[in-house]
């Protein structure tokens, strides 16, 4: 482990990261990198070339991984391998002699008489030869790192693929490691000369945990022992967060930045920024469209939940055979996904966050996702229930008479004297003087209310809804939001539906609009614990509260019968 310093991490520059750090923050991907570099170090000894291909989304950590890799070849292989690491930007690279060349530049061989070469053939049968000759004399073979390999592809004219591969395949001098951010025809269509060329390797999203880890360790490099030390605090927030941002690394190091310049206070504007910042890349994705198919993706971007191609049709006003056409070509090229249901198929975005960001950009859509998030981070907050009703519980006793009203209620609950605890209720007049003893209070009235939803006093129960919130009234918005959350989560777990929906229904009847997105989640769950229908996670919900909504819906149920793949 790397001692804590003040080291800057930049999140488009790996390269600029001793290896000691590097493999330091190499979290999720350990097990991968020791084999990778087990088959290479193997490839060298066998004089049988490896060909790889890692694959995955923008900032998941495909240069990390490469340039370790490097690193570890560099410093530990060196007897073996002769390290190669191109730029991640090559943007002269069209032809397979300049492939070669810039191999030979990085490798510090000098150039000048090749490039003075006037055929281009003779200028790649030349650098390939120097290769060649430089790995048979020193008995080593040559790795070499390519990133971007899409990007090389399409800057090559097909010949020049071609030729690139057959010098690949004529000798065992060379092993590639390459990355891309998705399969693309070069590597998958089978008239491609790269066609089933490469071993692929996907790279996965970290998972809660191990964004949590790498966090820590960022922070331990960074020097930030504050927030290592304080981590419990910033837990629920970097809980809820990630199901909006997932595990893509880069995000995570931009997460942990924003959290420690301006703290947890408001995870929507966290959210906000962190979406702000990605606005240059999406705005690019946008520019890479046209016409129809960019009016189409906006289309299924900007809306509330997954849209069919006749909703899209209706939305767009454009026509229905132009749609369905226009999708399967987004479709295609990685923009969309769709959900077939029978007869009916709905389209979202298949990158997640590329929809929450249009959303950001308006207001409706920007609500919506706040008020998502405030939900999220309260459900990953501790439970502060039973905890204020425990310290009700500890207060002195023997005042029934009214001299201390929530000891009162409190004690009637637990001894199963509901209606003498809806009396005492009932009774209570006035504002309270001391804000603890209203929230205590709050809690005392919904925690009676879901005894008598449960045992199907739906009456009772929704009048003492109505009570806990007209004097909630003076407590803050979010502490509000909390102890309904709290609430929710324990009638939740005693898998009452009718006491779950009857309590969702009213509260929002109390709350109005504001609550309707904010319990969202858990009127979905109810309804699809209620109909029994997996369908509405696909035409009811985007991506992102797919996963909040499956696990509300098995605790619930206490079983995965309603909970599919996601």
């Amino acid at each position: 482990m790397p001692a804590s310093s003040n080291v800057i991490l930049y999140r488009y520059s790996p390269a600029t990261l001793d290896r000691e750090t590097l493999q330091y923050l190499l979290v999720g991907r350990q097990k991968l990198a020791e084999s990778l570099l087990e088959e290479i170090d193997q490839a060298s000894g066998s004089g049988t070339p490896r060909f790889f291909l890692l694959v995955g989304p923008r900032g998941i950590g495909k240069s990390h991984l490469l340039t370790l890799l490097y690193q570890r070849i560099r410093d530990d292989l060196a007897e073996r391998i002769i390290p190669v690491k191109l730029a991640e930007e090559e943007y002269s690279i069209f032809r397979a002699s300049d492939f070669f060349l810039r191999v030979l530049e990085e490798m510090g061989v000098g150039i000048a008489d090749v490039i003075a070469l006037e055929e281009d053939r003779l200028v790649r049968d030349v650098a390939v030869d120097m290769l060649k000759e430089i790995a048979s004399t020193e008995g080593k073979q040559i790795t070499i790192f390519v990133e971007n390999l899409h990007e090389h592809f399409n800057q090559m004219d097909k010949h020049e693929i071609q030729a690139l591969r057959s010098i690949f395949q004529q000798t065992n001098a060379f092993s590639v490691v390459a990355s891309a951010p998705s399969i693309f025809p070069g590597v998958s269509d089978h008239d491609e000369p790269f066609y089933n060329f490469f071993r692929i390797f996907h790279l996965q999203e970290l998972k809660c945990a191990e964004v949590k880890e790498l966090m820590k360790r960022v922070a331990q490099v960074s020097g930030n022992t504050a927030f290592i030390e304080n981590f419990q605090d910033y837990e629920p927030t970097i809980e809820a967060l990630f199901h909006l941002i997932g595990g893509n690394p880069r995000l995570v190091i931009l997460l942990y930045e924003t959290i420690s310049k301006g703290g947890i206070d408001d995870a929507g504007k966290i959210f906000f920024e962190m979406m702000d910042e990605q606005t240059p890349y999406y705005q690019e994705v946008f520019q890479r469209l046209t016409g129809q198919r960019r009016l189409i993706f906006d289309t299924v971007l900007s809306a509330e939940t997954p849209l069919t191609p006749k909703e899209i049709a209706e939305r767009s006003r454009l026509d229905p055979a132009t749609v369905n056409a226009q999708l399967r070509r987004l479709e295609r090229d990685g923009y969309v996904i769709s959900h077939p249901m029978g007869r009916r198929t709905s389209y979202e975005a298949r990158e997640r966050l590329l929809g929450l960001w249009r959303a950001m950009r308006r207001s409706p859509g920007r609500v919506r996702v706040f008020r998502f998030i405030e939900f999220l981070k309260d459900w990953y907050s501790p439970d502060e229930r039973a905890a204020v009703l425990d310290v009700v519980c500890r207060e002195p006793s023997g005042v029934a008479e009214g001299e201390n009203r929530m000891v009162a209620i409190a004690s009637y609950i637990a001894t199963g004297k509901r209606n003498e605890a809806l009396a005492v209720i009932e009774n209570v007049e006035g504002p309270f003087a001391d804000l603890d003893q209203l929230m205590q209070f709050v809690h005392l009235c919904l925690t009676l209310a879901g005894e008598e939803l449960r045992d199907g006093n739906r009456t009772n129960g929704l009048r003492l809804i109505d009570i806990a919130y007209t004097q909630a009234g003076r407590l803050e918005p979010g502490l509000v939001q909390k102890i309904t959350v709290d609430f929710l989560k324990w009638i939740i777990g005693e898998g009452e539906i009718p006491a779950i929906k009857n309590a969702v229904d009213e509260i929002i009847r109390l709350k109005g609009t504001e609550y309707q997105w904010f319990l969202k989640p858990v009127a979905d769950a109810v309804e699809i614990v209620e109909t029994n229908d997996t369908k509405l996670y696909s035409t009811r919900m985007q991506s992102e509260e797919r996963e909040i909504v499956a696990g509300i819906v098995q605790r619930i149920t206490g079983s995965e019968e309603l909970v599919p793949g996601l």
